[in-house]
């Protein structure tokens, strides 16, 4: 395989990049962040301070940010710098109509956009756990499938450009729902006077494990919520699409409802950096 470049070198970008080195690929990679940028050379790649003519010299791009406003200037950036044919792997959680107009100026210049979001935190990133919900041109994936594989565990192909979103949508309201309930039954643990630990081992085992239970009830238990695996700014974001899309259908979500409302609540008592487990300081402080 050649070079990738990749663009934001935050928790998920840091861990695309890490994945890619150690299966051999050549990594280059822009962030505004100086830290960021260490921590990719670190990892024997090239870092620069913001993206460049060197990006025409990777076999793929991948885009990892957090805003659409970035989004909108990276993709006018790129339709400058790449030719025709490039594959770009937008891989980010935002409003559809943000991610089409991001495809249609990049492919003003026969320049190939997939919408790829992934579903899983930053620890799960780390180590390639990820599922990667790939939507747009077969032959585009195709590209791109070989070094998709080296930081995911399955990449699903979606379909038409940005059913890849609309899976994510699913799959964020899911953990949304499901991290609420671990904070809310660690809450219920605590008030029974049950030994944390004892709890955590049973519902791993149990009828009542999921995997946010797994992932984010340890951090819950320990208070550790920075750094974070999935910040509490970044889902808020994340929820806000979700939530404009669930009114665009009309869907009643009761669940959906009283689970953003505790993720604000969440939000604007404590740090933007912690992570989502500590939606679990709403129970524990009920007055926070």
């Amino acid at each position: 395989m050649g070079r990738v470049g990749i663009v934001g070198l935050g928790i998920m970008g840091s861990s695309y990049a890490k994945n890619l080195r150690a299966a051999g690929v050549e990594v280059s990679g822009a962030d505004p962040v100086a830290e960021s940028r260490t921590r990719l050379e670190d990892m024997g790649g090239t870092a620069h301070q913001t993206i460049g003519d060197w990006l025409g010299d990777c076999d793929l791009v991948i885009i990892s940010l957090s805003a659409p406003g970035i989004l909108r200037e990276v993709a006018a950036q790129l339709a400058n710098i790449l030719s025709p044919g490039r594959v770009v792997l937008e891989t980010g959680t935002f409003a559809l109509a943000d991610k089409e107009a991001a495809h249609d100026t990049l492919a003003g210049k026969g320049i190939h956009l997939l919408d790829c979001p992934v579903s899983g935190t930053g620890a799960q990133a780390a180590v390639g756990d990820l599922v990667m919900m790939a939507s747009g041109e077969a032959d585009a994936i195709a590209h791109a499938r070989p070094y998709m594989k080296t930081f995911t565990k399955k990449v699903v192909e979606a379909g038409a450009f940005g059913m890849g979103s609309r899976l994510k949508y699913v799959a964020n309201h899911a953990v949304a729902l499901h991290n609420a309930a671990a904070a809310e039954t660690l809450a219920y643990v605590d008030a029974l006077g049950i030994d944390r630990d004892l709890a955590f081992d049973m519902l791993t085992n149990g009828a009542g494990q999921s995997k946010m239970s797994d992932l984010r009830m340890p951090l819950m238990t320990s208070g550790d919520y920075d750094p974070p695996t999935a910040s509490l700014k970044m889902f808020e974001k994340d929820l806000s699409v979700i939530g404009n899309d669930l009114r665009r259908l009309k869907l009643d979500v009761p669940l959906f409802d009283v689970v953003d409302a505790l993720y604000k609540k969440a939000s604007a008592a404590l740090p933007e950096t912690y992570d989502t487990a500590a939606v679990f300081e709403v129970y524990r402080k009920p007055g926070a």
